[in-house]
Order: structure tokens, then C-alpha cells, then sequence
């Protein structure tokens, strides 16, 4: 089998889950895409773990179909430019069957650009910038909510609970971000809800510059629409040049790393998210013992949606294999054909083991997950996510 090489910069880690033994079974390889490294890597890695999790539960089952499941895990520096490299390499690389990633709405938009003319799967279980989905990749899929989705949601919690007199707009420079705060925005127009300004800050002096518009604005609410390496930064500076309006972003502070960056400032933050807090899964207890057992640590919601996208291209790969007899590896076309079809249910109990934990899984022919949901969160005086609000949102209502 031609292996992925290590291209410029972008690491390359074989995580050698191969089941020891079975010398005669055929390598089949899934690869997972996020920041391994660098501001992003907290998050990051947990694509990578649910991933590596997945493919563990896993293993057995393929080894009985006479496949040998392994998983490599590449390290994209959340740089778009790497997802164009790394495209190149996994596109031309045998036996692999299937792509995880990315984290970031760019590199996952370079990198499925790079890989659309190879039919090779790819799943994200984190990038919501809403163009994704619209640029006809007959490959490409996603299994947690728009940014669309999430600014309606924001929007709707501030104008029935908060209801803010002007709203100030931070972006971080990112695909991520622009998206996001550009959702935000139309969402909040549509409930006439006052933006009193729209920057762009990622650099500290950038930051600094952001601090005295939206001091000097005046707005009860600062909007920030980024990840949660700029987040804490940002919301440190804000408060201690004595702004103490609220502060409320998206799935960018969906993070522990924000929470143990932030610190005490981070009391009252809100934010929007698809991935919401892990207790509320069914079957997301088996998953976090199992997951703590393995890092000695608490999972995220990234974590499970990637836990979730790997398990849903294995289950297209078995089906793909089934619909040629049982015992020929598919190709990448086969396996897009039944990954169309996925129609998967949700886990039926809190205290089932499920195949999935974020609900059922379908998708439309965009590749958009069918429902999937919406949650405000709030942290309390004790830096706990709670829940404030809850929506289902449908994929076709957002066309």
C-alpha cells in the first residue's frame, strides 16, 4: 500500500491501531485532519481521539471481514495552505478510504477542494462555515450545525432574554469567524437589534485597537465570532479596560482550553454551539468512561461528533463491502454511494451503547446533516456550562 509522506510542514502520526496479527488481512486506513500542534492543538486532538476511539470500538469487526482498520492522524497547524498539501498527498494514497477533518472552516475548505476530483470521503465534524456545503462536492459531508444556524439561535436567545440595546462585532480574522459574525449580524437585522460596530481583531495590538471602539461604543453586548485561541485574549483585555458588558461567541469557546486560558473572566460568558455539553447525549456516558480510561481526561463535544463521523464512514465502508459480496475492499465512489444513503437512528436510551451519541445521522444531498441542533450555553459563577436554550434546527430551512 503507497503510505501518506510527511509533506512541508504537516506531521504525519501513525497511531498503529492495527490489531497484532492477521498477517493476510487487507490495510484499509483512515485518516483524520486537525491542529495537532500549536494554539488550536487542545482542541484539535480531540478530532483526533474520537476518531482513534472509534476506530478501536471497530477493529474486531473489520478484522472479521479481513480488513486490518488502521488510523493515521495528520497535523494541519490550522493553516489553510496545509489542507492543499496534505489533499495532494491523501488523494493519490492507497487504501485510504476515508477523511476526518478538518477543525477549521479554511483548511477544511482547501482541503476539500483538493481532494473533490478523488471521490475520497471526507467528513468534518467541526467546520461550520455554511459555504461548505454549497459547492457541489459529491464527496464531502458534515455532521455538526451551520453558522447560519447558530447566529438564529444566538440571535433569538438575545432578543428574548437579554434583549441588548446595540451590539458590537468581533471577528478573528478566520473563515470560521467571518462566517459566523456575518450569520450573526443578518440574524440580529431580522430582529432589529442594533450592531454598533464590526471589526476584525487576531494580532494583540489588533486587539488593543478593538478594545477602545467597543469601549468607546457603548454597546451592552460584545459579539465575538472565532476560536478560542484569540477568545481569552480578547476577553481579559476587554475587562480590564472595564467594559463589563456581555460577552457572547460561538463554538469557538466550546472549549475546555478557553475556560482554563480565560480563568475567572470567563463567568457569565455565553455562547452558541452544535455540540453542546457532553451529558446530554444519549449514550454519552459509555463514551466518556471510555474516553477517560484512555486520556485521563473529561471529552469535549468535538470529540463526539468526531467519534460519531468516523463511525458513520466505517459503517458506509461495511455496507459499500456488503453490496460486493462481503470480501472485496470498495472504492472511494462505492463508498460515497452508500454514505448518500446513511440513515442511521439515534441511540435509544441514556444508558444504551450506542453506535452514535449526537443523535441520528442523515444527510442531505449537499451533504448536510438533515437535524441536528442548536444549544446557548452560559457559564455560571463556577465556570459550569449550562444550558440556556435548545434548538432543532432543520438543514432544509436554512437553504
Amino acid at each position: 500500500m503507497k503510505k501518506v509522506n510527511k509533506v512541508g510542514l504537516v506531521a504525519l502520526g501513525l497511531l498503529s491501531l492495527a490489531l497484532a496479527g492477521g498477517a493476510q488481512a487487507l490495510p484499509v486506513k483512515i485518516v483524520s485532519v486537525s491542529p495537532l500542534s500549536g494554539d488550536l492543538a487542545p482542541i484539535g486532538t480531540e478530532v483526533k481521539r474520537g476518531a482513534e476511539l472509534a476506530v478501536q470500538d471497530q477493529l474486531r469487526s473489520f478484522k472479521a471481514l479481513g480488513i486490518d482498520l488502521q488510523l493515521d492522524a495528520i497535523d494541519d497547524q490550522a493553516t489553510a495552505k496545509n489542507g492543499t498539501v496534505i489533499a495532494t498527498a491523501l488523494a493519490s494514497s492507497d487504501g485510504v478510504l476515508g477523511v476526518i477533518g478538518a477543525l477549521n472552516s479554511g483548511v477544511t475548505k482547501t482541503l476539500a477542494q483538493g481532494l473533490a476530483g478523488s471521490n475520497l470521503p471526507i467528513i468534518t465534524p467541526a467546520s461550520t462555515n455554511d459555504g461548505l456545503t454549497g459547492n457541489g462536492w459529491k464527496n464531502f459531508y458534515r455532521m455538526v450545525t451551520t453558522d447560519s444556524a447558530q447566529g438564529v439561535a444566538a440571535a433569538g436567545y438575545l432578543a428574548e432574554t437579554l434583549r441588548p440595546k446595540k451590539v458590537f462585532v468581533i471577528s478573528d480574522n478566520t473563515a470560521y469567524g467571518n462566517g459566523l459574525t456575518r450569520a450573526f449580524q443578518n440574524a440580529l437585522k431580522s430582529r432589529k437589534i442594533p450592531v454598533a460596530g464590526y471589526v476584525g481583531a487576531s494580532s494583540d495590538a489588533q486587539i488593543a485597537s478593538v478594545v477602545a471602539k467597543a469601549k468607546a461604543s457603548g454597546a451592552d453586548l460584545i459579539y465575538y465570532g472565532g476560536t478560542d485561541d484569540v477568545a481569552p485574549t480578547l476577553l481579559k483585555a476587554l475587562r480590564a479596560a472595564g467594559v463589563t458588558a456581555n460577552f457572547m461567541g460561538g463554538d469557538g469557546l466550546d472549549s475546555p482550553s478557553f475556560l482554563k486560558r480565560t480563568g475567572i473572566d470567563a463567568v457569565g460568558v455565553l455562547y452558541s454551539t452544535g455540540f453542546g455539553p457532553v451529558n446530554v447525549f444519549n449514550g454519552a456516558q459509555a463514551f466518556t468512561e471510555k474516553y477517560e480510561a484512555a486520556y485521563k481526561t473529561r471529552p469535549s463535544g468535538v470529540a463526539i461528533y468526531a467519534y460519531d463521523a468516523t463511525t458513520v464512514l466505517l459503517e458506509a465502508v461495511r455496507n459499500a463491502m456488503k453490496a460486493l459480496g462481503g470480501n472485496m475492499i470498495p472504492t472511494r465512489q462505492q463508498i460515497n454511494e452508500q454514505l448518500r444513503k446513511t440513515n442511521m437512528p439515534a441511540c435509544a436510551s441514556s444508558t444504551a451503547r450506542c453506535n452514535l451519541i449526537s443523535g441520528a445521522v442523515a444527510f442531505d444531498p449537499s451533504g448536510e446533516r438533515m437535524l441536528s441542533r442548536v444549544f446557548v450555553m452560559k457559564l455560571n459563577n463556577v465556570l459550569q456550562a449550562q444550558v440556556a436554550t435548545v434548538q432543532t434546527v432543520k438543514a432544509s430551512d436554512l437553504k
